[in-house]
């Protein structure tokens, strides 16, 4: 892995849209192979995945989207740091006509919503997260609610304490999907955030008493 490198040859107004995917994807297989080594470029990859994201080619939308959330999990501590270009550019995709896109968009905006520091940045999803709650395909109403339950339970105290309030509100609206699987879904979640979130808050209770 060379030490500096360069992700201008991402440049969508210039490669062919063929040619952007296959380096999407050779870029995959460095991440796996040299995760270390693409941390000191965190901030140049943040903007150029924000750019990518808005290319008019769907597939490369999908693939980096992926990449996304792989990355999310791979530099947790590192990448909410530099996320609002990205969660921007996801937010944006949530809307896009295809459904396969706002899919996999919703997927990663959470993944990314859950690594340190990004949380901060959940005020600017909650248009996007309103918008979708009301899609016309239920599968991706059916990933929504998934994707809002997994960030209430998995979200830091700290921000979830801060928006615990707006994001609940997203998931009981699954109690009124029009598809009886949803409904069936949002309940079962409702049931199973609201338990871990009374477990959580006994945790802390505990620890403050302890101090």
């Amino acid at each position: 892995m060379p030490k500096h490198v360069s992700f201008h040859l991402f440049n969508h107004k210039i490669i062919a849209e063929e040619l952007r995917l296959k380096l999407v994807n050779l870029f995959k297989k460095i991440l796996k192979k040299y995760p270390n080594e693409i941390k000191p470029h965190i901030s140049e990859l943040s903007k150029m995945l924000g750019i990518i994201l808005k290319d008019q080619f769907p597939e490369i939308k999908v693939q980096v989207s992926q990449l996304i959330s792989e990355l999310s999990k791979v530099m947790k501590e590192d990448l909410g740091n530099y996320a609002k270009q990205i969660i921007e550019s996801l937010c944006l995709n949530m809307k896009h006509q295809h459904n396969k896109i706002r899919k996999i968009s919703i997927t990663s905006l959470v993944d990314l919503l859950l690594c340190n520091e990004a949380g901060n940045l959940i005020d600017e999803c909650i248009p996007s997260f309103t918008i979708i709650s009301n899609d016309k395909n239920k599968d991706t109403r059916k990933i929504f609610l998934n994707k809002i339950a997994e960030l209430l339970k998995k979200l830091n105290s700290i921000y979830l304490k801060k928006y615990e309030g707006k994001l609940f509100v997203l998931l009981l609206s699954g109690i009124s999907d029009d598809d009886p699987d949803n409904q069936q879904l949002a309940k079962t979640l409702i049931e199973e955030v609201g338990e871990n979130i009374h477990n959580l808050e006994i945790e802390l209770n505990k620890k403050e008493e302890k101090n």
